[in-house]
């Protein structure tokens, strides 16, 4: 199971609510679907800037 297959298990889990999420998950669910969301935020980041080929 990819990472992004893991966080939208997660995130439906809590009918797509994040609030929900971090009130009735569990800390590693949200430290997961939080690291995702940064990582992937990051990647964006650095295609805009030309610094990384897209994939």
């Amino acid at each position: 199971m990819t990472e992004q297959e893991k966080v939208t298990k997660i995130v439906r889990k809590y009918d797509n609510d994040l609030s929900k999420l971090a009130e009735e998950g569990k800390g590693q669910e949200y430290k997961t679907v939080l690291k995702f969301i940064a990582d992937e935020a990051n990647r964006k980041q650095r295609e805009l800037a030309g610094l990384e080929n897209k994939s």
